[in-house]
């Protein structure tokens, strides 16, 4: 049975851009090129907030969701010229980009 997949990323901005900075960056320029993977099915970002829990730096200024319909997808999505694109672009403006693949559970 082939399961859906949803990728977590985790970014961390370059040093010095601010918030502000890195919201439009990643919102209005990257994501334009991500949609251009073909089987993607959903995608949100996440973008920190001032207020928080956790006192002095955040670990990461924000969070993406994408999903697809089976982890093959994914992969030749990840793989095609799109997604080799997409990455190299996310790579120019963060310093952390770390992808947890998961299985979500919608509890409401």
């Amino acid at each position: 049975m082939v399961k859906p997949v949803k990728v977590v990323a985790l970014l961390k901005a370059e040093p010095g851009m601010s918030r502000e900075a890195f919201a439009d960056r990643w919102v209005a320029e990257h994501a334009p090129l991500v949609l251009r993977m073909e089987r993607l099915r959903g995608y949100r970002i996440n973008v920190a907030i001032d207020e928080q829990e956790i006192d002095g730096e955040l670990p990461y200024d924000g969070t993406a969701e994408l999903w697809w319909d089976s982890l093959e997808d994914m992969r030749a999505d990840f793989d095609s010229e799109e997604g080799v694109l997409a990455g190299a672009d996310a790579d120019s403006f963060t310093v952390v980009r770390q992808h947890i693949y998961t299985e979500e559970h919608v509890i409401r």
